[in-house]
């Protein structure tokens, strides 16, 4: 974030984060504000407590928590899914995308309920991150709520996302997701062992048109080295919370056009492998539409060859 932000963001959340004792010690709201930052962008506390000469780890903690609450009251503001989607034409894509489904893995310590449900399938702990964004990178829904031993297909089954396609589905429009998804009119997933010049041809338009999806993920992992490390330190709820928090910070910097770059003097940070990918999941409902739907784009791209 550049001054320009924070500034904004500490007039946004004062009101939450002045204190209410009345204490001449109390910490200022920029402070708060810059703390919490910087442990989103180092994920570590100790880094946290070189760039604050004088707060102690405990204070560093509670505006960290005040922080994340502030934040998640506003989560509404920053994050929301199009209501009404008029799509952009992408002429180097898929037409009528609405949106980009994905999923991304932040590891947490073995938790003490559940432990082996948060195991996934590279053998550490961590939470399944559903993240949807736009053609540009904006976050516009999410889901932080499921351990990581759950396929991302069980992740979209359970979510508002699945709930709200379902109940509202605006005709010419769709997600697109990764192979790890089930095929449904409103998902669009590429062709397993595609034949001819027009699949194919569908094929690399739809990896062109999920790739901001992978940039989005990575930049939230290079700017918010939280998501990266070795593993936070705290509860399930908290590390979703912390989470929600790096979205709507990610969604704010791009409004304000901040560049998305690491701190600079900040070694490498530890990270854990990806999870292999996941096989697709078996046909479900809407599995026979999801085909028709896609054939009939399909057949839109042998047209533009021909």
């Amino acid at each position: 974030m550049d001054r320009a932000a924070i500034a904004a963001l500490c007039r946004e959340l004062g009101a939450d984060l002045q204190s209410l004792t009345g204490r001449s010690h109390a910490l200022p709201v920029a402070v708060k504000v810059t703390s919490a930052l910087a442990f989103l962008a180092s994920g570590s506390f100790q880094t946290v407590s070189r760039l604050s000469t004088g707060i102690s780890q405990s204070a560093m903690s509670n505006c960290l928590a005040q922080f994340l609450a502030a934040l998640q009251r506003r989560a509404v503001r920053y994050i929301a899914f199009p209501p009404v989607p008029v799509p952009h034409r992408d002429p180097a894509g898929l037409p009528g995308v609405l949106g980009l489904v994905g999923a991304m893995h932040v590891a947490l310590r073995a938790p003490a309920d559940n432990e082996p449900l948060f195991r996934n399938a590279a053998n550490f702990h961590s939470i399944n991150m559903q993240v949807v964004c736009d053609r540009r990178g904006h976050i516009t829904n999410g889901g932080a709520k499921f351990p990581g031993s759950c396929p991302n297909a069980t992740v979209l089954e359970n979510s508002a996302l699945a709930r709200l396609m379902e109940g509202s589905r605006a005709p010419g429009v769709w997600l697109l997701g990764d192979r790890s998804y089930p095929l449904k009119p409103w998902l669009l997933t590429p062709i397993s062992g595609p034949r001819g010049a027009a699949e194919l041809r569908y094929n690399a338009l739809h990896a062109r048109s999920l790739a901001p999806l992978r940039r989005t993920l990575g930049l939230l992992r290079r700017r918010f080295r939280c998501l990266a490390g070795g593993g936070l330190q705290y509860s399930p709820p908290k590390v979703c919370q912390i989470f929600l928090a790096c979205c709507i910070l990610h969604n704010i910097a791009l409004r304000r056009r901040v560049p998305l770059e690491p701190p600079e003097g900040l070694p490498p940070a530890p990270t854990h492998p990806e999870p292999p990918p996941q096989p697709p999941p078996p046909p479900g409902p809407g599995a026979r539409e999801g085909r028709a739907v896609r054939a009939r784009l399909v057949q839109q791209v042998r047209e533009g060859l021909g």
